[in-house]
């Protein structure tokens, strides 16, 4: 217990308060540095980020999809619809089509028992009884309902859908596949099963064994391409690039052309999102710092306004990535990803300037800019052009496309990003440069907040001392005082 100042008169709380705020001024230099270093971890996080999406953008452009883009024309949409790969030529093709690929299929012959609200009521099945479906088994339960035993077969995996209309009171069941291999093969279902499927669904028997069977067969689709016969099980399909989506009989010339104003395009908002990740990168490295503001402790905090507090912090955070070493190596890295020659390539466009994507003045930090007139004239030269100046994978950073260096350089900003501040692991990181600093930070901010409130104790142990002093003074001096008056009295 405390004594505060009864016997000196003084205010020993805000004495010690007073002590302890100068001695405190080391544990809130440590405080503030390490909340620094919090924000710091939290700007790399942004940076790490908007790279990690730029270079997912990037992967685009290694693309013969992106960087040769065709247009696809079908002269007749009813037989034939048709797109393209960057790798098809550009040609015309002659297509005609005799046949559309088909499942194997078999439906109720005839309407099945009254619908009732389980295969047991409907049917008068009891217990259970186990079908088999291309190998796979399903069990009929009385106590299901039809949609129940028909959401079984989907899910039996047996490569067939089925379904129940009670409209029309008939169960459906259709091959997943199509071609000459698609089936519905009800080989080992037993007495039980066979005569569920047949007395009460109705399915489809041949009509001289008995046998359950397909009312379709699987069928192929059967076309000629450019005067060659050729079938496909499926009526959708890619052949030298051109995929073909089959939709009836009949004949069409598909025509592939490149697609320069689709390839411009593609090309704009890869400029346009490398200034975007540049740009934030550039500001972070230029933003300005200042030292006069630092993190606000709590007590500091008492005494302002929450919008002055957002304020001050606004001020303290800034600057952390001041001419960062890793933010201004990515930087140069993308620059130079951009600028410099694709080894191997000959001819007029050997770089991406030479096809109008140029760098602005220097105050702009390395911007892009695109002449489209300039990349229009080079694609019409040249329409694979894109391919070989962004898409090229070389046997090293010289020889590979702009698309290539800017992927693996962005890669290599994450790693370091992330060994810097641990961006991956989040709340969990403890390898990270920064998640060492900090632990160390918190280690000796700990060990500074104890000898903190020891010394707290040790000054109010000292005036306490020295309270029971003055006290045990004042007693003596009041005896004294009592017997002078007595002995005078005397």
């Amino acid at each position: 217990m405390r004594i505060s100042g009864l016997a000196s008169g003084m205010d020993i709380d805000s004495m010690v308060k007073e002590l302890m705020t100068a001695q405190r001024v080391p544990l809130d230099t440590l405080t503030q540095k390490k909340t620094q270093l919090e924000w710091k971890k939290e700007e790399y996080t942004t940076i790490y980020e908007a790279v990690r999406d730029f270079r997912n953008t990037v992967f685009n452009y290694r693309l013969e999809s992106t960087l040769s883009p065709r247009n696809v024309e079908s002269s007749n949409e009813t037989v034939v619809a048709a797109s393209a790969s960057g790798d098809a030529a550009d040609v015309s093709h002659t297509l005609v089509v005799s046949a559309l690929a088909k499942g194997a299929a078999n439906v109720s012959q005839s309407a099945v028992a009254d619908y009732k609200s389980t295969i047991g009521e409907q049917f008068g099945l009891s217990g259970t009884v186990t079908i088999f479906i291309n190998g796979q088994s399903v069990s009929v339960d009385s106590s299901q309902s039809m949609y129940e035993f028909t959401e079984a077969v989907n899910k039996s995996g047996a490569g067939v859908k089925a379904s129940y209309d009670a409209t029309v009171n008939r169960f459906f069941l259709y091959s997943a596949a199509t071609g000459s291999e698609a089936k519905i093969d009800f080989t080992g279902t037993a007495a039980g099963g066979q005569a569920f499927l047949k007395d009460q669904l109705h399915l489809a028997t041949d009509s001289e064994t008995g046998n359950l069977t397909m009312i379709n067969q699987g069928q192929d689709a059967a076309f000629s391409l450019d005067g060659i016969d050729l079938s496909q099980e499926s009526n959708n399909f890619s052949i030298a690039g051109v995929n073909y989506q089959l939709r009836g009989e009949g004949s069409s010339t598909v025509s592939i052309s490149s697609d320069i104003d689709q390839a411009v395009e593609n090309i704009q908002s890869l400029v346009e999102a490398y200034n975007k990740v540049l740009e934030q990168v550039n500001a972070k490295l230029n933003e300005k710092r200042d030292r006069d503001y630092l993190p606000l402790t709590d007590e500091q905090k008492k005494d302002m306004e929450d919008s002055d507090i957002e304020a001050w912090q606004e001020k303290a955070r800034s600057g952390l990535l001041q001419r960062d070493p890793i933010l201004q190596n990515l930087v140069t890295k993308m620059r130079n990803s951009v600028a410099s020659f694709v080894g191997g390539v000959t001819g007029d466009y050997r770089s991406a300037s030479s096809i109008g994507i140029t760098t602005g003045d220097y105050s702009e930090g390395g911007k892009l800019y695109l002449n489209e007139t300039k990349l229009r004239t080079a694609l019409e030269k040249d329409p694979e052009i894109l391919n070989k100046l962004f898409g090229t994978d070389g046997e090293n950073e010289a020889n590979s496309g702009i698309a290539q260096r800017l992927y693996d350089n962005l890669a290599e900003a994450m790693t370091k990003l992330d060994d810097e501040a641990g961006v991956l692991a989040a709340a969990t990181d403890t390898e990270s440069a920064i998640a060492k600093k900090l632990d160390d930070y918190e280690n000796r901010i700990e060990t500074l907040t104890d000898r903190l409130a020891t010394m707290e104790e040790r000054y109010y142990s000292q005036f306490d001392a020295m309270e029971a002093a003055i006290n045990q003074l004042n007693q003596q001096a009041t005896w004294l005082m009592q017997q002078f008056g007595t002995s005078q009295s005397e």
